[in-house]
């Protein structure tokens, strides 16, 4: 194998190309520059290592994937599926695979919940911000009491930062840290609102 490192801020016709939507991605290419399969976040080494290698022999990829999904319809693996194509920025595939895991268990339970918050964070990604909106929201509803409900409040307010609506975004922020005052969110939701205010968050 041959590493390469490209920004994607830097060669952004690449960067569309392969549909990059998170950093880091890792794309591994076949000789003919392919894709083989790909690697988003952040892994530690030897599973990061191990992860190539299977890959390199088949193990794991999309095809494998959907070539074991032939004849094992389980949800988990429903959802792996979905998430090889959600970061190849195939929303439509992607979709569908999310929409059989809600549709084969209880759609209150965390595959459900993983699946809802994973559509809602394409609609994000395409920037088509009301219906990521309103896609969080129905979280929120639904999965009241849940950390599904707390994750999708805090996403609300992203949603809103992203599309520049900064009066929306604090309020939303705000509203979140005065809801979940014990979330791990509520640090970032200070340092958000900082942003958004213009202030140094450093100093408080």
């Amino acid at each position: 194998m041959v590493l390469a490192k490209v920004d994607g801020s830097v060669d952004t016709m690449l960067r569309n190309e392969y549909r990059i939507s998170a950093y880091p991605t890792l794309v591994m290419l076949d000789k003919s520059g392919m894709e083989v399969d790909r690697i988003v976040g952040y892994m530690p080494a030897d599973s990061f290592l191990m992860t190539l290698r299977n890959y390199r022999n088949g193990i794991g990829t999309l095809p494998d994937l959907l070539n074991r999904a032939k004849s094992d319809g389980s949800r988990p693996l429903a959802f792996e599926i979905g998430e090889k194509y959600k970061y190849r920025g195939e929303n439509e595939q992607a979709t569908g695979w999310f929409d059989k895991v809600i549709a084969g268990g209880d759609p209150r339970d965390s595959l459900s919940g993983e699946s809802r918050m994973a559509e809602a964070d394409m609609e994000l990604r395409a920037r088509d911000y009301p219906e990521a909106l309103t896609a969080f929201e129905k979280i929120a509803t639904d999965f009241q009491g849940t950390l599904f409900s707390e994750q999708a409040e805090v996403w609300k307010a992203v949603v809103y930062q992203r599309k520049g609506d900064t009066a929306s975004a604090i309020n939303a922020y705000e509203d979140f840290i005065k809801r979940y005052p014990q979330s791990e969110d509520v640090e970032y939701a200070q340092k958000q609102i900082a942003k958004l205010k213009g202030e140094d968050s450093t100093k408080k």
